[in-house]
């Protein structure tokens, strides 16, 4: 007795339900998704140009520039100073009351950690008024020579 072969049907991936499906999901996850960015910042005032002003003769503003090199070494206003030190410096400003414009630079390849160390301190001073200064890339080349 000679039994029939059964034909077996190929498998087929059927493709137009799942593009449904694909598409389903999609629009569900961006209908329940929040579009805002959340932003961390840190307050900070950039420096405005404004025309002469009346001030008081008795109130000076002070205007610092701390210059970082790396965590350990920064420059204020030129002189060198650490960063321990730093934070003493200016919580002692802090709490005298004096208004002072701090500028913060570095260079291109000084450590992000290192300039946080130095704004930091400004804000442990309550100093508000604090602005960032970015350094040129690289020296300016050499005019070339004919």
């Amino acid at each position: 007795m000679k039994l029939p072969r059964r034909t077996s049907k190929r498998g087929r991936v059927e493709i137009i339900p799942m593009i449904d499906t694909i598409l389903i999901l999609l629009i569900f996850y961006m209908s329940f998704s929040t579009f805002a960015a959340k932003e961390k910042r840190i307050d900070s005032r950039l420096p405005v140009i404004a025309k002469a002003s009346s001030q008081a003769p008795t109130e000076v503003p002070m205007d610092l520039t701390i210059h970082v090199h790396d965590l350990d070494h920064m420059l204020v206003n030129g002189a060198p100073v650490e960063s321990a030190y730093l934070r003493t410096a200016m919580m002692q400003m802090g709490s005298t009351g004096q208004k002072a414009t701090i500028v913060i630079e570095a260079e291109p390849e000084t450590s992000y950690q290192a300039v946080i160390n130095a704004l930091d301190a400004c804000a442990q001073a309550h100093m508000t008024n604090v602005a960032f200064r970015p350094l040129s890339d690289k020296a300016p080349d050499k005019a070339p020579e004919k």
